[in-house]
């Protein structure tokens, strides 16, 4: 009984501690979310880099007051405004505009003499680390200064996240992604080191570029010679590579079996001009199979011959249902004999 009359009040304890916790997310990690602060106050320093002290006599105001550009006012106007132009992050900004006011005035106050985000972001809140460095005591990324050989990422670079190790860009591998990857050559030059995708047909790496710097050449594909290097096979020259009903194209490494033309009965490629023999109702005219219209027009005779039977077994089903029933077997088998005759005909 106990427990359920706590539940209701844990509950209540988890929707403020909720709203009071910023949610974490990929999007809203700490450093993240101080570079948008930071962003976010100087759009606001620019904003109101022309503005002056409102109403009243503004040069009097400034020589004996603060200058408005230095002044409290200005700052306050700049804070108040905070993380209301941006979207992402948001969130995490207004906890953060909040929370360390008290830090922003203070770099306010002494003269804005350091750059905001090295002040704020990295020395007091110790949330970011300085470009190539990374983790919770800023370190050096591998390789630094020379990060990842410049041909990668460095894993937390900027933050107090990571390990520091190498995400290498595509082509690059080893540690400090100094090294080609498998299907990549390597081009060197001015000591700098350039990752090359091998050919289409090269298998297990190359030494250079196009098909003669293969290693060893892929299936479809056949070495000739130090000139041509691997060369695509065309496997339509070869008989009985694709059925009667279809085609063979040649693709480079491979091939495809495409359906013949509807007008073919086999065919050597794509459409009626393209015929051995025509199919059922089709017939070969100037080198093209076409619509055999006799047919067409026997065929629409003999459907609507076999129409009118139907027609006269449901008129005399009405009188008769023995008789019709009958007739109606004798119009079945009439109708299968005269087609398979007819299909057998056309085969022929």
């Amino acid at each position: 009984m106990r427990l359920l009359l706590l539940f209701p009040l844990l509950q209540v304890l988890y929707a403020l501690d909720s709203n009071l916790i910023p949610k974490s997310s990929d999007d809203n990690s700490p450093c993240k979310s101080c570079k948008v602060l930071v962003e976010s106050f100087e759009k606001g320093l620019d904003r109101t880099k022309n503005d002056h002290f409102g109403g009243g006599n503004t040069a009097w105001e400034e020589k004996n007051l603060l200058t408005y550009s230095n002044s409290e006012v200005r700052f306050v106007e700049i804070h108040d405004s905070l993380c209301t132009e941006t979207s992402k992050n948001q969130d995490m900004c207004f906890h953060l505009s909040g929370e360390y006011e008290h830090h922003l005035k203070e770099w306010w106050t002494n003269g804005r003499k350091e750059d905001l985000y090295q002040w704020f972001c990295i020395n007091r809140l110790k949330v970011c680390c300085p470009p190539k460095y990374y983790g919770p005591d800023c370190l050096p990324c591998k390789g630094y200064p020379n990060v990842c050989n410049s041909h990668g990422t460095c894993k937390g670079d900027g933050t107090r996240e990571g390990n520091g190790l190498c995400k290498c860009n595509s082509g690059y591998s080893s540690d400090n992604c100094d090294q080609c990857a498998n299907d990549y050559f390597a081009i060197i030059k001015n000591e700098t080191l350039t990752c090359k995708k091998c050919h289409k047909s090269c298998k297990n790496g190359c030494k250079d570029s196009g098909p003669k710097g293969c290693n060893e050449c892929k299936d479809g594909w056949v070495y000739t010679d130090e000139i041509n290097g691997c060369v695509d096979i065309n496997e339509c020259l070869e008989q009985g590579v694709c059925t009667s009903e279809h085609f063979c194209f040649n693709n480079e490494g491979s091939y495809s079996c495409l359906s013949c033309d509807q007008s073919c009965k086999d065919c050597y490629g794509e459409g009626n001009e393209m015929c051995y023999n025509c199919a059922p109702g089709y017939t070969m005219k100037n080198k093209k199979c076409l619509v055999n219209m006799e047919r067409k027009n026997s065929d629409q005779s003999r459907y609507i011959t076999y129409g009118g039977l139907g027609i006269a077994t449901v008129i005399i089903f009405r009188m008769n249902t023995t008789i019709a029933s009958v007739l109606g077997i004798l119009i079945a088998m009439y109708i299968m004999i005269i087609e398979f005759l007819i299909n057998e005909l056309y085969k022929s």
